[in-house]
């Protein structure tokens, strides 16, 4: 019995690949589809069938009766409000990296109706001026609205307790941070939405956990400077950039760091000074490479020394972020968001959406959505939840 072809309109089909940066050879391939035969849907010469369809719809990160429609809708290009640091978007933007932009401007707008519904107001991110202000006012005003101390970010054990927790901050502000996979580093280190609601900030994964911790930092002061970017450049650059918003933003993210005062207060000169940048960057949980930036820059270290120590560090020390493995509950919860989560169980423990919507929203199976609320929230896993 023949199988049920999908009536679609080929145009969707183009429109829809093109938009995810797929070449036809690479999702013909990918979906284990005869290139010719892909070509021939495209010219509306044949047609797939449903399942195929299912499957187009998902790589392709549509739904299936999209390809129904009429004519292609009006849509932004992917990357359109996008600049990066040397305010060239890439040539060829990874599908990956495309998907886990859409996902997460979905995923907002998603919790502005979660919000909404449970009469929720998001707090909404100041604004400061880039050309204009103290950098060093800039981050004390941005610290105390994090509610960050030196004895805080000291009490963590690790880089990636660290980021764990920074990235718990800016949460607790209703800053969107979600984490991608999949995309290499020298492709996309974050991104930034800079909304005044519902900002978003994403980092990548494969990063280490003091390259991940810089990047938070540096998307933030882009979110508060109004700036929607994509960060591609090598982290070292950060320090040698001339282009003066990157600038800027490099040194208030330096600063709301490591704070110079306090820097000053607890230098100790020493015979050792690879001992002592070390003793500093675990203090503050930075790599060794930043905390030898930030004692030349408040002339607690001279040039000379610093450009002989300069080769023994590296931006990226510390723990690796390595694969895109790991636990899956964990995975899940920094791919969406723990804001979005907690936003999308809160709707149900509100009686706002059923059990199934819930699943749908975090992409979850209902039988397993107990165990992803504990994880959620801190909540004992023994618990019963949902």
């Amino acid at each position: 019995m023949p199988a049920n072809r999908a009536n679609i309109n080929p145009d969707l089909l183009t429109f829809s690949r093109e938009r995810m940066g797929y070449d036809i050879p690479v999702i013909s391939k990918s979906l284990q589809i005869n290139e010719e035969r892909w070509i021939n849907w495209e010219r509306g010469e044949e047609k797939p069938t449903m399942n195929q369809l299912i499957r187009i719809a998902e790589k392709l990160d549509r739904t299936p009766a999209f390809f129904y429609l009429n004519e292609p809708p009006v849509e932004k290009e992917p990357l359109a409000e996008f600049r990066t640091l040397r305010n060239v978007i890439p040539g060829s933007v990874s599908p990956k990296l495309i998907s886990a932009i859409r996902a997460a401007r979905r995923n907002r707008e998603t919790l502005i109706e979660l919000y909404d519904e449970q009469n929720k107001s998001p707090k909404p991110a100041p604004a400061l001026d880039w050309k204009a202000g103290s950098i060093a006012e800039q981050a004390r005003y941005i610290r105390e609205w994090l509610g960050i101390t030196v004895d805080k970010q000291s009490s963590w054990t690790s880089s990636s307790e660290a980021l764990t927790n920074w990235k718990g901050l800016l949460e607790d502000q209703d800053i969107y941070v979600v984490q991608f996979p999949y995309v290499q580093v020298d492709e996309c280190r974050g991104f930034a939405i800079a909304e005044e609601q519902f900002p978003v900030i994403g980092i990548n994964s494969k990063d280490t956990y003091n390259a991940r911790i810089f990047t938070l930092i540096h998307e933030l002061a882009h979110v508060f400077y109004r700036d929607t970017v994509l960060t591609n450049d090598r982290l070292s650059d950060y320090f040698d950039c001339s282009r003066s918003m990157e600038k800027r933003c490099n040194r208030l993210a330096a600063e709301i760091l490591v704070p110079s005062n306090d820097l000053k207060n607890m230098y100790r000169s020493s015979d050792d000074p690879e001992r002592e940048i070390r003793r500093l960057a675990n203090t503050f949980r930075v790599s060794g490479y930043v905390m030898l930036i930030r004692l030349n820059d408040n002339k607690l270290m001279p040039d000379d020394q610093f450009e002989f120590l300069l080769p023994e560090f590296s931006f990226y020390d510390g723990t690796p972020g390595g694969s895109d493995g790991g636990n899956s509950y964990y995975n899940q919860i920094v791919r969406k968001g723990r804001l979005y989560m907690k936003a999308a169980f809160q709707s149900y423990f509100d009686n706002r959406i059923t059990v199934a919507e819930l699943a749908q929203l975090t992409g979850w199976k209902v039988p397993n959505l107990n165990e992803l609320a504990a994880k959620t929230f801190h909540w004992p896993e023994e618990g019963h939840y949902v």
